[in-house]
Formats: C-alpha cells, sequence, structure tokens
C-alpha cells in the first residue's frame, strides 16, 4: 500500500502543479499553498494507510482554512468591483452576482418551467457563472455525490471550525436526528415552491446565513435590515454556536437546500458508506461522531448496513468504529461484490482501485481545484496587509 500512497501522492502532484501553482503563474504564494496541499495531502493518504478513518482532522482543517481564505478573497473582489459588500442596484440589473452551488435546486425547477435562469447571474464569462457552476456541479454529483458537503464546500468549512473548537459536545442531538432529516427536507420544499411562486431565490434573499460573509443586501431600507439581522442570526447561530455546542455541522444538516439536494442525488454518486453489520456491536460510538446526523439509534439497531440520506462521506463514523465495520464502498458493489485477487499484479492493481483510496483522492482533487485561485489571492493579500502594518 505505501507504493499506491506514493502512486496517488504524486498524481496529486500534478494536479498541484498545474491548477495551483501554472494556473496562478508560479508565484511564491501559489507555491506556497501548493506545498500546504500536498502536506495535507500526504498525512491524509500516509495517515490512513496506518490507521483508517484517521483523516478527519487535516481534513477539518483544511476546510475551516478554505472558508477562511474564499472569503477574504470574495469580499475583497467585492470591494474592489463595487466599493462595498453590499449587493449594487447595477449588479442586480446587469445580472453580475456571483452563483453558488446553494443557489443550484433554486434554479432547477424554475427553469425546467420558465426556460429562464431566475437568480441574477451570468450564464458564462464570469469566474461563478451559472454555466460552469452547473457543469462542476455535474461531475461531483456523479463522482464524490455529497462528499462536496464535508470536503470541498467552503461555506460549510466554517461550520467545521465551529464545531471542532470544543473537546465535548454540550447538546446531543442524536435522538432528534429523523426529526432533524424531515425537517430538512421539509424546509427544502418549501423553499423550492416559493422560489417557483416568486420566480427569485428565496434563500439566497432570507435565510443563508453566509451572506455575512460574502455579500448581502443593502441595509437601508426596512427590508434590508430585517434580511440583515436574519442573516446575522442564523450565521451566529447555527453556523457559530450550534456547531460549537453540538460539535455538528447544524446549518448543513438542518437548514441547507443544497445538502437536502445532493442527499436526494446521492444515489447516482460512485461511492457510499457501507456498514458491516456482522462486524457491528452496536456501541454507537459512529452515530455520536457524525456531522451530518446520517446514523440513527435505529440504523444500528435495524442493521440497515448504512447511514441514512444525508450521509456526507467524511469518514468520521470509520474512524470512530473500533470494530472496523465501516468503511467506503462503490455503490454498484452493493449488489455485485468485488473478487478478491490473491496475488501479483491482480492484487496491486484491486488496491489502488480501493473505494477509499478513489474517494479521498477525487475529493481532494476537487478541493486542491476548487481553493486553489481564493486561497492563493487571500495569502497573497494577507502578506500584503501584514507589510502594509510593518
Amino acid at each position: 500500500m505505501t507504493a499506491i500512497s506514493i502512486i496517488q501522492c504524486t498524481m496529486m502532484a500534478v494536479i498541484v502543479l498545474f491548477f495551483t501553482v501554472c494556473v496562478n503563474n508560479f508565484s511564491v504564494y501559489s507555491i506556497i499553498y501548493g506545498i500546504f496541499l500536498m502536506f495535507i495531502f500526504s498525512k491524509i493518504t500516509f495517515g490512513e494507510q496506518k490507521k483508517k478513518g484517521s483523516s478527519g482532522p487535516c481534513r477539518k482543517i483544511a476546510q475551516f482554512l478554505y472558508a477562511i481564505l474564499f472569503s477574504i478573497s470574495f469580499i475583497h473582489q467585492l470591494i474592489a468591483e463595487r466599493g462595498s459588500m453590499a449587493i449594487s442596484k447595477a449588479a442586480m440589473a446587469n445580472a453580475e452576482l456571483p452563483f453558488c452551488h446553494i443557489a443550484i435546486p433554486q434554479v432547477l425547477v424554475p427553469l425546467a418551467i420558465t426556460k429562464s435562469i431566475v437568480f441574477p447571474a451570468r450564464i458564462s464569462g464570469h469566474y461563478a457563472a451559472v454555466a460552469s457552476m452547473l457543469c462542476i456541479w455535474f461531475i461531483f454529483t456523479l463522482t464524490i455525490g455529497r462528499g462536496w458537503c464535508s470536503w470541498v464546500c467552503f461555506y460549510g468549512g466554517w461550520e467545521t471550525g465551529f464545531s471542532s473548537i470544543a473537546k465535548k459536545k454540550r447538546i446531543n442531538l442524536l435522538p432528534k436526528n429523523r426529526e432533524l432529516r424531515e425537517f430538512q427536507f421539509g424546509f427544502f420544499a418549501f423553499i423550492v415552491l416559493a422560489s417557483l411562486g416568486s420566480l427569485a431565490a428565496i434563500y439566497c434573499d432570507w435565510f443563508c446565513p453566509f451572506k455575512l460573509v460574502t455579500e448581502y443586501i443593502p441595509m437601508d431600507s426596512a427590508l434590508g435590515i430585517i434580511s440583515g439581522i436574519i442573516f446575522i442570526g442564523l450565521f451566529i447561530g447555527l453556523v457559530v454556536v450550534m456547531p460549537f455546542l453540538t460539535k455538528r455541522r447544524t446549518q448543513c444538516s438542518t437548514l441547507c437546500p443544497f445538502g437536502a439536494f445532493a442527499s436526494l442525488t446521492d444515489g447516482i454518486s460512485m461511492f457510499r458508506i457501507k456498514i458491516d453489520t456482522d462486524k457491528c456491536k452496536g456501541c454507537m460510538k459512529c452515530a455520536s461522531a457524525c456531522s451530518f446526523g446520517a446514523i440513527d439509534i435505529s440504523t444500528i439497531r435495524e442493521n440497515r448496513g448504512r447511514p441514512e440520506i444525508t450521509c456526507a462521506k467524511c469518514g468520521d463514523c470509520i474512524g470512530a468504529c473500533p470494530q472496523k465495520a465501516i468503511a467506503y464502498d462503490f455503490r454498484f458493489t452493493k449488489k455485485c461484490p468485488r473478487p478478491q485477487a490473491e496475488t501479483g499484479a491482480a492484487k496491486f492493481i484491486q488496491n489502488f482501485l480501493d473505494p477509499a483510496l478513489l474517494f479521498r483522492f477525487s475529493a481532494f482533487t476537487f478541493y486542491a481545484i476548487m481553493s486553489s485561485t481564493f486561497s492563493v489571492q487571500s495569502i497573497e493579500l494577507i502578506v500584503q496587509w501584514i507589510g502594509n502594518l510593518f
């Protein structure tokens, strides 16, 4: 397996060299960030070789850092373009708002019925255009599925960071997992129908807590003030306080419409998490470790052999299981188990195509590509700010 880890690290180095260093013109900051990416990926790869499920801390650090760096770069670009984080009337009129993945489930149904995009963003020719985001969504839906939420999402990184601060959870939401999932899908249905009825991205207009670290409606009117209070309250409550108290991604698993949408489309992705019911002793450590409330008491007691639909494939349950009963698997092997090779080249190829290795490589590839431009820009900005202080 050491040889396979070296091969994977070499392949990742090529990806990082192109998408991080070359794309950013071999700048010093791109090289620094490239080294960071390779350090994290190497820690994950070789760490998993020693202990299954040990990648959690590195994944959380990387995603939290990306959330911070993304926000710094994004806010800087907004101020450079508009002079403010506030959404200007000109940006709305010219459809120049950046289109993010959270808006996707809100625009698809109106698009299918009205043949128009209800979000004021450019179809193409912009760094966050509708066409490019839909293309990215389609690719990761077929590959890592909802793994996007736990490995790549720059918004979810905020919750990952705050949920990792406390050593112990103050509030145990495990008994309420099913109710919280039902609320999330109910809220998702409301958002989709409301977006269709109003021909607007309702979640983005009224419920997205990440407006606080991206862009927001100007607070120069009663509606603007009300929406601003809602955004601030949701960010503090669901992104900061509740993750800290519960050690869970509360906004992601209760309010985010994209999380619910990704859960519904995850069935066509290549990878899944499986639970070996023969090895499982029912200790419930996996359920306690799950950041998305995707493992219930009934999941284990009824020997379902898999997490619930909201599983984001973070792998925390794998590291928490003392019986090593949980693992990544290919979704198509559910009915067609893979034959085990004995020796030689066949065994090497089978180990190379191990679903856990391929999933982590795929997820980190998305992370590296999506984070590179924003993170390099932010590192440069931070260095400039520090330089200006002295």
